[in-house]
Parts: C-alpha cells; sequence; structure tokens
C-alpha cells in the first residue's frame, strides 16, 4: 500500500472516532434482539432492517459524541470532520430502515424510537463535561436500559404488535442489562482500587429481584425468569463483603458475554413455555 493511500485509509477510519469505547455493549444490544426473535418465533425482513437500523443507531452514538466535543473544542477539528461524515453515513442507514418498517406498517416502533432518542440526547449533554459525563454510573446505566429495547423492537418488527408482555420484555432485558453493568463497574473499580457505594450495588440488584418477582406474579412476564436475576443477586452479595479485583480483564469480558448469552438462552425457553394473559 502506497503512502498515498495510508494517508487516505487514516482519515476515514480512526477507530476512536468511528467505534463505541464500551465493548461489553454490544452484548447489551445483540443479546436482547436475539431474545426479542427468538421469543416471537421469526425472522422477517422487518426483523432485518429493524436490527441494522438498530446498530446505525448505537454507532452513531460515537461519531456523535466526537462531534459534539470537537465543536466545543474538547477534540482535534480533523476529529470532528471525519465524524460528521461517519454520522451521516450511520444516519442514512438509519433513515432507509426506519422508511422501510413504515412501509411495512411497523408504526408501534416508533414508541421505542422514542426513549432512544432521549437517551442520545442525553449522551450529547454528557459530552459536555467530558469523559467524566459520559462514563458515569447513571448514562452507563441508561444506556443499558436503552439498549434492551431491542428486544421489544424485535418482537414487534416479527409480529406487528405491542402488547404489556411486549414492555414486560424489555423490562427484563433492561434489568439483565443494568444490573450487569452495576456488577462490571464494581469489579472493575476494585480493580483499580477506586471506591464505590457497595451497599448500593446489592440494593440495586435486590429491587431488580423484586420488580421482575412482582411483574411474574402480575402475569407480565413468565415467574420463572427470576432465576438468573436471583443469581444476579447472590453474585452481587459475593462481589460486595471484599475488594474482588479482577485478575485478566481481557477473559472477565467473555465471562460476562457467557453470563448474558446464558441468561439470555433460560430466559428464551421461560417465554417459550408461557402464554402472556
Amino acid at each position: 500500500m502506497s503512502e498515498e493511500n495510508r494517508k487516505q485509509k487514516r482519515v476515514v477510519w480512526r477507530r476512536h472516532v468511528v467505534m463505541p469505547a464500551e465493548h461489553g455493549s454490544w452484548a447489551w444490544l445483540l443479546v436482547p434482539f436475539g431474545v426479542g426473535t427468538a421469543v416471537a418465533g421469526q425472522f422477517t425482513l422487518a426483523s432485518l432492517l429493524t436490527l441494522l437500523g438498530g446498530l446505525a443507531v448505537f454507532m452513531m452514538r460515537q461519531p456523535a459524541t466526537v462531534w459534539f466535543r470537537a465543536r466545543r473544542g474538547r477534540a482535534r477539528r480533523a476529529d470532528g470532520r471525519l465524524a460528521a461524515g461517519w454520522l451521516v453515513g450511520w444516519g442514512a442507514v438509519g433513515l432507509v430502515c426506519l422508511i422501510g418498517l413504515l412501509l411495512l406498517e411497523r408504526l408501534a416502533l416508533a414508541w421505542l424510537l422514542l426513549p432512544t432518542l432521549i437517551i442520545m440526547g442525553l449522551y450529547l449533554l454528557a459530552a459536555r463535561y467530558g469523559r467524566s459525563g459520559l462514563r458515569s454510573l447513571g448514562m452507563e446505566i441508561a444506556g443499558a436500559a436503552a439498549l434492551a429495547l431491542m428486544a421489544p423492537a424485535a418482537v414487534v418488527a416479527a409480529t406487528g404488535s405491542l402488547g404489556v408482555w411486549v414492555w414486560g420484555l424489555w423490562g427484563v432485558m433492561a434489568g439483565q442489562n443494568m444490573l450487569g453493568a452495576w456488577y462490571v463497574r464494581l469489579r472493575i473499580h476494585d480493580t483499580h482500587q477506586r471506591p464505590m457505594n457497595r451497599t448500593a450495588v446489592w440494593l440495586a440488584h435486590a429491587l431488580g429481584l423484586l420488580l421482575i418477582v412482582l411483574a411474574g406474579l402480575g402475569g407480565i412476564v413468565p415467574l420463572a425468569v427470576a432465576l438468573p436475576f436471583a443469581a444476579f443477586l447472590a453474585r452481587a452479595v459475593w462481589a460486595v463483603q471484599q475488594p474482588r479485583p479482577v485478575a485478566n480483564v481481557k477473559r472477565f469480558g467473555f465471562l460476562e458475554l457467557g453470563v448474558e448469552i446464558a441468561s439470555g438462552l433460560w430466559l428464551v425457553a421461560c417465554y417459550a413455555f408461557w402464554s402472556p394473559v
């Protein structure tokens, strides 16, 4: 490759401008979509458009953040121009998918689009405060809940319906994502010897389990989905007793991915033997 081609490649691709910094966020998006698709029992053209559109919105966040920070003088102008290009490109993909879904009469997806846009707006607002704002626990939890919208989106794309039980599925996947964020943050803080409110971690897990049990008793979700949440609580109780530093971050990441997938498979099995009221 010539020097000119190498320079051109650097201009159109910079990892920190294009790719999300949080690697675990991929699982927070793809596992809910997989669960939703499996629960719906079919994968249609609308499902494909929903997946591509969701990925486009997901990928827009990083270049949008870089562009906003460049406008405020917190990032290089060259990065800002590159980010704007990727932002327009992903926006075009999302718009095409949206038009396709409208033509397929999946209008109910608009209800799921609203909270997604609100969360993205919050990310841009947090960008004003630099990395500390973007990486705050509140923003991480909000992002985890927003990515879980891919579960009900997959159901709506396949079936066209948005019932109470579909919102319940979002609650289940959002709870799994958010509690995973709490747990991972605690372990990473322990690794870097940073303080964290350990009581809040297990209380959040206990509240999550309680809400799932109540939803199960109310017929909104299968009661059996409480099992992984009980396991999440037990894990959190173990983790808060004393600092639990991570010996191998990469292995820890793959382990968490395995937990997400295993829990997702259990949820699919629970919904397979459950009929919404």
